[in-house]
């Protein structure tokens, strides 16, 4: 890669995160609209997130592979076409279905995001610059979130709630241009085709059982977090609005500001993670924040205390939204470079399918309620299972963590 190239590769990874999950925080943050428009149900409305974080779940494996082997210009590309795809059919869509079509194409969008930005990082970043690296563009998503809080309803008050999604078709359109653009055409550590085979290739049970025990740790608490954290971005909104008595626009902050938030706490979380404390120690401590920022949405559910949802927003943004960063960039320390898209891979399938199961819990206990105080505590006891993993993962993590640089190195060596 050139040097206007290299400049250019971060804010690129950084966008490709962030263009996935755009439309489900821009459905999100117009979801009254949304809601009245096509006369669906909460249950309904939260299904929409379900089924593009099912997608992104059963894709993310195979993904993960294509992320080992593929040029990653062609996978950024990719992602970005995705994503453009499912706003323009978002865009035009009459009916449910058609948005449920649109919201399965954004999760295959989302499923290649995570393992092609980490690969791209472990092969161009040094070692040093990982978690830094990933911190950043992990950040993308919670620009997402941002942009969605800020632009959706004021866009959508102007040209109704399918204007905001034709934005953010041609933002995607555009940033497929820009990958091609700038994107490394290959991947450093691809074997030349010219180049002999060492070793037959290993089966899939074979590969899984390569991962070291701390992926599927990762994996079991990017489960239970990504719940209690996507039923929390997909019905904030919503809460604030109707039960609140907040309007469009302010309720849409609410997401806006924990997005915000979000931007700073997964860049200084990642930069917490470069220096000697473990990933687990970590996510103990965010999983100890998100369980108060849950039980602070309770609050203002039973008491009706404004000020309790604005402390829950901001303790959402700066515990719960960073816990990816972290399970990112602690499975960079405990796999070989050659692994990173499937370990990546393994905690995205974790994450998306609590992504899935969170909105879709939510939903149905706030249509059987009649009210959100059931659904922030089953998120609240979600983050409690969360801080059960973080102190397992420090209990049973002995060996000290390695970048998967030190690791490549290792086994080169003599």
């Amino acid at each position: 890669m050139n040097n206007r190239n290299s400049r250019a590769l971060l804010p690129l990874l950084t966008a490709a995160m962030a263009i996935g999950p755009l439309l489900t925080y821009g459905l999100s943050a117009t979801s009254a609209l949304v809601i009245d428009s096509l006369g669906i149900t909460a249950a309904q409305f939260g299904m929409l997130a379900t089924l593009s974080f099912l997608a992104a779940a059963a894709l993310s494996l195979t993904f993960g592979r294509f992320s080992d082997r593929f040029p990653a210009r062609a996978l950024l590309v990719t992602i970005f076409a995705g994503a453009a795809f499912s706003f323009v059919i978002a865009a035009l869509s009459t009916n449910y279905l058609w948005l449920l079509a649109a919201m399965a194409l954004s999760g295959a969008a989302q499923a290649l995001s995570n393992p092609v930005t980490n690969r791209v990082i472990s092969d161009n970043a040094p070692p040093a610059k990982h978690s830094p690296w990933i911190g950043v563009k992990q950040s993308g998503v919670q620009v997402s979130q941002l942009a969605a809080g800020v632009g959706c309803p004021t866009l959508a008050l102007a040209w109704g709630w399918r204007g905001p999604l034709w934005v953010g078709a041609a933002i995607a359109g555009i940033s497929a241009l820009w990958a091609w653009r700038c994107a490394p055409s290959r991947n450093r550590s691809q074997r030349p085709a010219s180049a002999p085979e060492r070793a037959a290739p290993s089966s899939d049970r074979t590969e899984r059982r390569t991962l070291p025990p701390a992926v599927w740790l990762f994996a079991a608490y990017a489960l239970f977090s990504g719940a209690a954290l996507q039923a929390t971005n997909v019905y904030l909104p919503l809460f604030a609005h109707d039960e609140m008595g907040l309007n469009l626009t302010v309720a849409g902050l609410t997401a806006a500001i924990a997005g915000l938030i979000g931007v700073t706490a997964r860049i200084g979380w990642g930069r917490a993670l470069s220096g000697r404390t473990g990933p687990f120690t970590l996510l103990l401590v965010l999983a100890s924040g998100s369980l108060l920022g849950a039980l602070a949405l309770l609050g203002a559910e039973l008491w009706g205390w404004l000020a309790l949802l604005w402390i829950g927003v901001g303790v959402h943004g700066a515990t719960a939204l960073a816990a990816n960063v972290v399970l990112m960039a602690g499975a960079l320390r405990v796999v070989r470079t050659s692994t990173v898209g499937r370990a990546s891979s393994a905690i995205a399938v974790g994450m998306y399918l609590g992504f899935a199961g969170g909105p879709a819990l939510m939903g149905l206990l706030t249509d059987h309620t009649g009210g959100f105080a059931t659904g922030w505590s089953a998120a609240a006891a979600l983050y409690a299972v969360c801080v059960a993993l973080g102190l397992w993962g420090i209990r049973t993590s002995h060996a000290p963590t390695r970048s998967a640089a030190s690791h490549e190195v290792d086994r080169l060596s003599p």
